[in-house]
């Protein structure tokens, strides 16, 4: 849940407004209809800590559609998460992103690589993604409290 809605928070920032629909990371892709978590013009963006077959058979049919699959997951799952891409017949083919460099990438830019603007870069993602806790979950407990 937290991977999910902070790959949202980033998104959100980057991206035009509107242009990110955000779900409960309860709701199920099948009952939403979507092909992923998000979809951004052709690149359908997968959030998990634990990527598995039903995973790799979703970025197949994303391959299928004519759309690029990406997988942002934990450290410790990118090499998992590329070996079953590679034994379904996919390697090469699907993105897998570390969730720790993707969003550290966004701090660093937004901070123009300075130091003293990294705190104001971090307070936007953790602000926004805040936002969508509140408006997407049910648990508070979900909070990122972040001094400043």
């Amino acid at each position: 849940t937290v991977l999910q809605h902070l790959v949202a928070a980033k998104l959100s920032i980057i991206l035009p407004e509107g242009s990110v629909t955000v779900h409960g990371a309860s709701v199920a892709d099948a009952s939403t209809e979507r092909n992923g978590d998000f979809v951004v013009n052709n690149t359908i963006i997968h959030c998990t800590t634990a990527p598995g077959a039903p995973l790799v058979g979703k970025c197949g049919a994303n391959l299928r559609g004519g759309n690029h699959p990406v997988i942002i997951t934990i450290f410790d799952r990118v090499r998992t998460a590329l070996d079953l891409a590679s034994d379904a017949g996919l390697g090469g083919r699907v993105e897998v992103w570390d969730v720790q460099q993707f969003l550290s990438t966004n701090i660093y830019e937004h901070s123009l690589f300075d130091e003293t603007n990294r705190s104001a870069a971090i307070a936007k993602i953790v602000d926004r993604y805040n936002d969508i806790v509140a408006a997407a979950e049910t648990d508070p407990s979900l909070r990122i409290e972040f001094e400043r």
